[in-house]
């Protein structure tokens, strides 16, 4: 192989994955890249395009395509931008922004942010995203440059494709070590349909709504103590969530994982299918089922006879255990649900008469008011620790609505499995931003006057406006700063 000799003036500018050419006794730097060969079973070097003249007395000299390129990749001049929502979603991930400029290289890092705050403030496809990208503050310090469709797909995919990456990061957010000790770590899925003829991971499946389009299906993991999501999966669309589980906890690598099922999901079969792989459950048992034994209820004397019960949200939940076919049970009593449930049904015996009678409601007199689960877990939990876990069940259910709903992430039409991995990926670091503005809310005791969406539309009203030559930021009423204030979020700092 013959090299080019360049004299020392020259070699200066050469660059990785640029080439210099001397060509009629003129040095020229081209773009190269990199692609193996099949046929001839070795790496060809392409070259891309010019992109200057090297000279000694004035260096490098760029071609005039390439300062078009060059110039179209600027930031158009915008002296007005959002702020709010850069700083809502900076502030709500400072520790998660951090610990990804670890896991990845920082441009990636900075374009992932940008689509994902997008997403979380938008609801935006990968084609708009620029578009907010450059009229938003977070152009200032993620990204300085034209965000386009084909950079942000160029991120997901190399997202997408360095799965062990992604989870060296979603360890990295579990508290103390690899194992999590003490705490509750929930696991559910969910369904989204795909359109895509490409994935070859979607296919046909069961879903809630009992609907058989295409599908994936993504499995998470919930950290309770977190209150946030810690992991996700992406797994073809007809495949059953219980042969998925033990894979996903052995990738995440953590010890104390509980799947909590929702009502129906109870089968000896199932069960039978959790033991095989060897997976801790806590499963509700529809009031029907003849595994539950209401015998103590039937008792004039119960409470004076079982003498067991906590409180829970200022209600007392009476409660007793027992075994049956193998199984640990537990039935809960919660008062106050049993009386509203007794009312219910005897107003809608005159509605509903086909559906509702005496006989039928002195059948049911003793299961109203109700819980009934069945659990397999390590150590000795107590009956309220298994009641507050399942009743935390229904914070997984506000994630996945929020996913779908919220984040408008009920159906995909990426072609590519590895940008749909990244797109996920964003999408999860949303979640986490907006379940992280929930609990602040809720902390504040405000979610009942604002949704984290509200919060999310009052923060697109603050901007920053540049007066000469510095950004300074609009007026915001007292009551935002107020409202702001008590979720811990400062926009005069």
């Amino acid at each position: 192989m013959l090299f080019m000799y360049l004299p020392p003036w020259a070699q200066q500018f050469k660059e990785p994955r640029t080439e210099i050419k001397c060509i009629k006794g003129a040095y020229y730097k081209y773009e190269v890249r990199y692609q193996y060969n099949k046929d001839k079973k070795r790496t060809d070097k392409i070259t891309v395009r010019l992109l200057g003249k090297i000279t000694q007395a004035e260096g490098f000299i760029a071609s005039d395509k390439d300062l078009i390129r060059q110039q179209l990749s600027e930031l158009p001049k915008v002296d007005i931008k959002t702020f709010g929502v850069y700083h809502l979603f900076s502030s709500l991930l400072s520790q998660q922004i951090a610990s990804l400029s670890e896991a990845f290289k920082q441009e990636v890092v900075e374009v992932l942010l940008c689509f994902s705050m997008m997403r979380w403030a938008y609801q935006s496809p990968i084609k708009r995203a620029g578009n907010y990208h450059t009229h938003d503050f977070c152009s200032e310090y993620w990204h300085k440059r034209t965000l386009s469709d084909k950079k942000i797909s160029e991120a997901l995919k190399f997202i997408g494709e360095n799965r062990e990456a992604v989870m060296a990061w979603m360890r990295s957010q579990l508290p103390g070590s690899k194992t999590v000790h003490n705490q509750f770590v929930m696991m559910d899925s969910t369904h989204v349909s795909s359109v895509s003829e490409n994935l070859g991971i979607n296919a046909k499946g069961y879903n809630p709504n009992h609907d058989y389009d295409k599908q994936i299906r993504l499995l998470y993991l919930f950290a309770a103590e977190l209150k946030q999501p810690v992991y996700y999966r992406l797994i073809n669309g007809n495949i059953t969530d219980i042969k998925s589980m033990a894979l996903c906890v052995k990738e995440m690598e953590v010890g104390h994982v509980v799947f909590i099922a929702d009502k129906g999901f109870y089968s000896k079969k199932n069960i039978e299918l959790l033991q095989e792989q060897k997976l801790h459950y806590i499963i509700p048992i529809h009031r029907n089922n003849k595994i539950i034994n209401f015998s103590p209820l039937e008792k004039a004397a119960f409470k004076k006879t079982v003498k067991t019960y906590f409180a829970y949200q200022d209600r007392i939940i009476w409660h007793y255990e027992y075994q049956r076919e193998g199984q640990n049970i537990v039935t809960f009593l919660d008062e106050k649900l049993r009386v509203k449930e007794e009312s219910d049904y005897l107003l809608r015996i005159q509605k509903y008469p086909e559906t509702h009678s005496e006989d039928r409601y002195y059948d049911k007199l003793h299961s109203f008011g109700t819980l009934s689960i069945v659990y397999d877990l390590e150590g000795s939990p107590t009956p309220q620790q298994l009641y507050e876990a399942y009743k935390q069940r229904n914070e997984i259910e506000v994630m996945f609505d929020s996913y779908k709903n919220f984040l408008a992430a009920d159906k995909t039409f990426m072609q590519d499995r590895h940008v749909l991995e990244g797109w996920l990926m964003a999408n999860f670091i949303a979640m986490i931003a907006y379940y992280k503005l929930f609990w602040r809310l809720k902390e504040a005791k405000l979610l009942s006057h604002y949704a984290p969406k509200d919060i999310i539309e009052l923060s697109k009203s603050i901007y920053q406006m540049k007066i000469n030559g510095q950004w300074l930021c609009s007026e915001i009423t007292e009551k935002t700063k107020t409202l702001f204030k008590k979720i811990k979020i400062d926009y005069l700092k």
